[in-house]
């Protein structure tokens, strides 16, 4: 190789090198560049409750009796850290109402409030601040399966600006941490059972065992049991990672009952074992589970599902609009429906041919790995109808591994005819990743950010913000709890709300200039206008009624 080319090669992994931190930084960028600005979700809001260590039967029960309490006071007592509840308050909360959760996101997240404060983007940044951990544990990841440096920068470059791992690096959840100890969790399988085998290698030809590596090896193998644990206390979904895991030592094993299953074994028992005191709770609150979110049943459609894991799959990459859909370039017109059809499926040709090449050029300990988190999550989640973003999380992980490897493989072949168009490519869709940020970044409501109960909060505060003096009428029980904290964001500290349960608990006082009703009952409007002799007029109803004028 003459000295031209050295130069020539040094120059462009100079200009590449400078590429991924461009990429990085702006990955980061759009994780902490308006943090405050989208609305502050029904969940989210939940999370800030048990944050402060309430319940929402605490909630009802002190102020939801038809007394008025301003939106700065209701926030300060129930989205802020209270001194007379602790950490242990905000875990009895989870159990009683929400075992469905697990504790140790939410008790980070108070300690969290408590150093930093109780604002919106102080809230999220903490998801922020998680999700980088992403960058290390996707590039580990991608070591541990291809032994390639260039493959764990590709996997970091897609990550970094990925509109999935933005958006809910913005989340007031526990998503990014979900995703993080996944990462890690397969990264220290992978690590273990290299160990293991290396010691089993070591000792069949030296005929005994290196006491440091067996060491080492059992520690690893410790350390996997304790990701497991971490992982099962942030999230009931990573069950799916842990039979994911079995299924893949499994098979590795070629079903045999050798060292490294019983280690794997080991490490999952324990890890469960560990999680025991909380499957407790789940076991005794099942019928909460039921009345509130339901428990997992096989669906009896689940070809249902495939539509919405197809655009889940295209929006990983693109994600350009905010009801969901996989790109909006104008109307509702066929134009656009074509091009948006077109590029959807590119999209899965693309990722469908980066798992055929996974499996076709890569051993089977590397594509089994991949395709246990894809296969494992997806037909779990197809099979219970939970087809969802945030629960597909080792599924979402995997495809942009395969695409990474997809893209490495391509543009790392020196001789590859068609190396520049598969430069086009990875151009194409990282700016399509960026571009999906950019936009979404601007936007106060997005898909994320559930929009059936939260889409109309701006416009909502907007007409109660005109008003002089204004009371919002708000009757229901724990249902309505989530969406008055999220609207409630939006209104001006100063707004008076009456919060009651049953409507005879509704006595207006005097002194508002003007009363509303939000998301009011049949029951409340019959007793304020057949007894007590309001008139009721809908003035915000994009569909059903959302905010009622109330006049005498």
């Amino acid at each position: 190789m003459n000295s031209k080319s050295i130069k020539n090669g040094r120059l462009h992994r100079t200009w590449l090198k400078n590429l991924i931190i461009v990429i990085l930084i702006t990955g980061i960028f759009f994780r902490f560049t308006n943090l405050d600005r989208k609305v502050y979700s029904f969940d989210e809001s939940i999370t800030s409750l048990r944050i402060s260590g309430y319940t929402w039967t605490e909630m009802v029960q002190q102020d939801f009796q038809g007394k008025t309490i301003s939106v700065q006071d209701l926030q300060r007592k129930y989205q802020q850290i209270n001194p007379e509840k602790s950490w242990l308050d905000t875990v009895k909360g989870l159990a009683t109402e929400e075992p469905q959760l697990p504790p140790l996101y939410f008790i980070l997240a108070r300690f969290w409030v408590q150093w930093f404060g109780p604002e919106v983007a102080t809230v999220r940044s903490l998801s922020a601040w998680m999700s980088l951990l992403i960058f290390p544990s996707v590039y580990w990841l991608c070591w541990e399966l291809f032994r390639s440096r260039p493959a764990g920068w590709m996997a970091v470059t897609i990550v970094a600006v990925s509109p999935f791992h933005v958006l809910y690096a913005q989340e007031a959840r526990p998503y990014m941490m979900f995703a993080v100890l996944v990462l890690l969790s397969n990264a220290i399988l992978l690590r273990a059972i290299a160990l293991q085998k290396s010691t089993a290698t070591f000792k069949s030809t030296f005929k005994y065992t290196s006491k440091s590596t067996s060491k080492l090896s059992q520690a690893v193998w410790l350390i996997y049991a304790i990701a497991l644990t971490v992982g099962l206390y942030s999230s009931l979904l990573f069950f799916l990672v842990i039979l994911a895991h079995g299924i893949y030592v499994i098979i590795t094993e070629n079903l045999r009952f050798r060292q490294t299953l019983i280690a794997y074994l080991l490490a999952s028992a324990t890890a469960t074992l560990i999680f025991a005191p909380w499957i407790f709770v789940l076991v005794n609150n099942s019928p909460r589970i039921a009345a509130t979110v339901g428990l997992p049943h096989l669906s009896l459609s689940p070809l249902s599902s495939l539509k919405p894991l197809f655009i889940i799959t295209c929006r990983i990459f693109i994600d350009t609009h905010w009801a969901g859909g996989i790109i909006k370039l104008g109307s509702g017109n066929t134009t656009t429906d074509s091009i948006r059809l077109i590029v959807a499926v590119l999209l899965i040709l693309a990722i469908a041919h980066s798992i055929y090449l996974l499996c076709y050029s890569t051993p089977k300990r590397v594509w089994l790995l991949v395709l246990t988190a894809i296969g494992i999550t997806a037909i779990v989640l197809i099979a219970v109808g939970g087809v969802a973003d945030r629960y597909l999380v080792p599924y979402i992980l995997g495809i942009q591994l395969a695409v990474a490897y997809l893209f490495t493989a391509k543009i790392a072949t020196a001789n590859n005819p068609r190396q520049k168009l598969w430069q086009l490519g990875l151009i194409a869709l990282i700016s399509s990743e960026i571009v999906s940020c950019a936009v979404s970044s601007q936007s106060q409501l997005w898909w994320n950010k559930y929009p059936s109960s939260t889409k109309h909060n701006p416009a909502i505060a907007a007409i109660v913000n005109q008003a002089q003096k204004p009371l919002v009428i708000c009757h229901g029980g724990n249902n309505l709890t989530g969406k008055i904290l999220s609207v409630s964001y939006l209104l001006k500290p100063q707004v008076k709300l009456l919060l009651a349960v049953k409507p005879e608990q509704v006595k207006i006082p005097d002194g508002f200039s003007d009363v509303f009703l939000y998301r009011s009952t049949e029951m409340l409007r019959f007793e304020l206008e057949k007894v007590q002799k309001y008139k009721i007029t809908p003035i915000y109803k994009p569909g059903d009624v959302w905010l009622w004028r109330l006049e005498k």
